[in-house]
């Protein structure tokens, strides 16, 4: 779950190029019919998909770039709430 949790953008925009590249493939048959895949490709990498293509870069790119610039913050975190953890499960000493 947490892998899905700090991936699930890039997923869904994944998802998303698929389905608008599928879809530009249905409307494109007839013309890949008459003039071939070479016709595809070429409005594959012309246009929009070249700009999907970017947008799940980037956002994998930010996400890694998130996950290593924060780590030691994440670390701080897990070492605090450790500490208040042993913390609480301790029997109260300040009555003695």
């Amino acid at each position: 779950m947490q892998h899905l949790r700090r991936w699930g953008a890039v997923y869904i925009l994944v998802l998303l190029f698929a389905g608008s590249w599928a879809g530009q493939l249905v409307a494109m048959q007839p013309k890949i019919d008459q003039e071939g895949w070479s016709e595809f490709w070429s409005a594959t990498f012309e246009n929009w998909q070249s700009e999907w293509l970017q947008l799940v870069f980037q956002a994998i790119l930010l996400l890694g770039a998130k996950h290593i610039m924060f780590k030691a913050d994440a670390r701080d975190l897990e070492r605090i709430e450790s500490k208040l953890d042993r913390a609480l499960a301790r029997p109260d000493q300040t009555s003695r």
